[in-house]
Order: C-alpha cells, then structure tokens, then sequence
C-alpha cells in the first residue's frame, strides 16, 4: 500500500511538473491555463488505469472464450481429437495479468482530476 502511495505521490508530481512546462511553453502563464492543462493531462493516466483495471478484473476474458468457440471448425474428426486433447490438459485458465501501475495510474489521475475541478470551481 505505501509503494501504491509513493508512486501516486510521483505521478501527480510528475503531471504537474509536465502540466508547467506546457503552459511555459505557450508564453502565457495564467492560473486557468494550468489548470486547464492539467485537468486534461490528468485524464489520460485515469482512462489507462480504468482500462487496467477493468482488464485485471477479467471483463473481456468471456469475450475471449466466446471467440475462440466460435472460430474452431466443427467437423467431428476435429471435435474427437479436440475432446482427446482436452482430457490431457489441465482445466485451469489462466487469468488475466496483473499489473503493478494500475492503481498509481488510477489513483493519481483521480485525484488530480477532482483537485483540478475543485482548483476551476475556486478560481472563478
């Protein structure tokens, strides 16, 4: 749980530091400007750690299994030695990967999406 927290602390570090250098690079530094900035900067972390962790979760392993029905052939030959095949494999599936950037990435891009709103709403 601290590396979750140490590697969310960097990440919204990281934007922030990334969110100033666009805004220096544009020649006008406002207030609304960065928040503009990072506001969007901070979806992009948010939209991949939601894609990881609906993806960790298992959503499109049944999407997977369904595929892969329906894409083998149905002659009986094949069915026979599909059925004989099967009896000497292990029935357990793999599940799907773990990754250790999903919630630095979910929670990072949350909270400087939510700070950003609130920074907007207090600014006008």
């Amino acid at each position: 749980m601290k590396q979750t927290a140490v590697r969310t602390g960097w990440l919204v570090a990281a934007m922030l530091a990334v969110s100033a250098l666009i805004v220096i690079g544009q020649g006008a530094w406002t207030t609304v400007a960065f928040i503009n900035v990072s506001f969007l900067l901070s979806l992009l972390p948010l939209s991949l750690g939601g894609l990881l962790f609906v993806y960790e979760r298992g959503f499109f392993s049944g999407f997977a299994y369904g595929f892969r029905r329906l894409r083998r052939n149905r002659t009986k030959v094949e069915r026979y030695l599909e059925e004989a095949a099967a009896e000497h494999e292990s029935d357990e599936l793999l599940g799907p990967r773990r990754f250790a950037i999903t919630y630095p990435l979910l929670f990072s891009g949350l909270l400087l999406f939510l700070a950003m709103i609130a920074a907007g709403y207090a600014v006008q």
